[in-house]
């Protein structure tokens, strides 16, 4: 089966130009994921450098090409920038402008070469193209599954771009704007109107899934500390005991005084104490389960037995009074006291409230030390 190019050009132009229309509507409707932006801007880019040689017809000029692969490879730019972008990472105007730069440099030696310029096109195609599909895999900062299928597709993307380079092969007018044949076969046809609607979706996709995962991380994230709240230490606790059959230990923190800091220093200085101690948890506990219950207090949850997991309690609260805040000019001495219970397949709720009862002790004994449960005292 052969096929009108000029027509199929056409409507694939017209394709493209309603996929980078829908991804910038798309942004406008949640501007919280730039990356959307970005994508739509590349579609509309290579909707450009269609146009061009669509306009132009068969009196393609030197210039011409010149600043229509100009489009082309901005459009390369614009999707590596977008792929920076979705994982958090700064936007660099070299890593968008670099191949237009190299191209039009090189053009002043190969714009009259056609094979010269399908080499450089490809090398520069193939170069962005592999960035993003790195940089979504190895920077991404939630595990997506859509994500996975932008890597794949990214990766054929550059593939395709090296046999094009290598083999003169193109599946679109969008990706080559010399065109390499009067006719087009059906299943190349079929693949060029296959693979950017395709890529624009899983885009969306993306898009979507990080949208999700933001607000479930919200939902299990204290907004304050940045840790784990109290339902998602509840969540995070139960699977661990399910899980492990050998002891796990339970760490209940309650800041000492935090009222009066708050009373002498203000909120502010009284917020700034439970974000250091949140941080100091966090990094004592990167195995275990630990969350901010509420207000002042609390919690983690550790793989270890009781001895081990009373010695890493007083670590924490040495790291944890050993912290000088200052505030109205003067140094804020904070301190805190822990309660540690242990056992083997042992509800969430029964391990809290023994390490409760262990913590009682350690407020009532002075405050500033560490304090294990012992069965006797339920």
């Amino acid at each position: 089966m052969k096929l009108d190019l000029p027509t199929l050009s056409a409507v694939f132009a017209q394709l493209t130009a309603v996929l980078g229309a829908l991804l910038l509507f798309s942004w406008t409707l949640n501007r919280r994921v730039q990356a959307l932006a970005w994508w739509g801007a590349t579609f509309l880019l290579v909707f450009c450098a269609m146009g061009l040689v669509l306009l132009a017809g068969g009196n393609k000029t030197a210039d011409l090409l010149l600043v229509a692969n100009c489009f082309l490879i901005l459009s390369y730019g614009v999707l590596y920038t977008g792929c920076r972008v979705f994982n958090g990472r700064p936007v660099t105007m070299p890593s968008v402008v670099t191949g237009v730069i190299l191209w039009c440099l090189a053009s002043l030696v190969v714009l009259d070469n056609a094979d010269a310029r399908l080499a450089i096109v490809s090398a520069i195609g193939t170069t962005y193209a592999a960035l993003s599909a790195w940089e979504l895999l190895r920077y991404s900062r939630q595990p997506l599954t859509s994500q996975t299928f932008a890597v794949v597709l990214l990766s054929v993307l550059a593939v395709f771009n090296i046999f094009r380079g290598t083999l003169g092969f193109s599946l679109a007018l969008a990706f080559w704007v010399d065109v390499p044949t009067p006719n087009w076969p059906g299943p190349v046809a079929f693949a060029m109107a296959t693979f950017m609607p395709t890529l624009a979706f899983v885009f969306l996709s993306m898009a979507k899934e990080q949208l999700e995962w933001e607000y479930k991380h919200a939902a299990f994230a204290d907004s304050l500390t940045g840790i784990p709240n109290r339902r998602a230490f509840f969540e995070n606790a139960a699977v661990m005991i399910a899980r492990r059959k050998a002891p796990v230990s339970c760490l209940l923190f309650d800041l000492d005084d935090f009222k009066a800091i708050n009373d002498r220093f203000g909120h502010e200085v009284g917020d700034q104490v439970l974000v250091i101690f949140g941080r100091i948890l966090s990094e004592h506990c990167p195995r275990g389960v630990f969350a901010r219950l509420g207000g002042e207090e609390f919690a983690a949850l550790v793989p270890l037995d009781g001895l081990a997991a009373e010695e890493l309690a007083d670590r924490i609260r040495r790291a944890f009074s050993s912290v000088n805040t200052i505030a109205q000019g003067a140094k804020v001495a904070v301190t805190v006291s822990a309660g540690c219970a242990t056992g083997v397949n042992v509800p969430v709720e029964r391990l809290l409230r023994e390490a409760d009862i262990a913590l009682y002790r350690a407020k009532d004994g002075g405050r500033n030390v560490v304090t294990s449960f012992k069965g006797a005292e339920a």
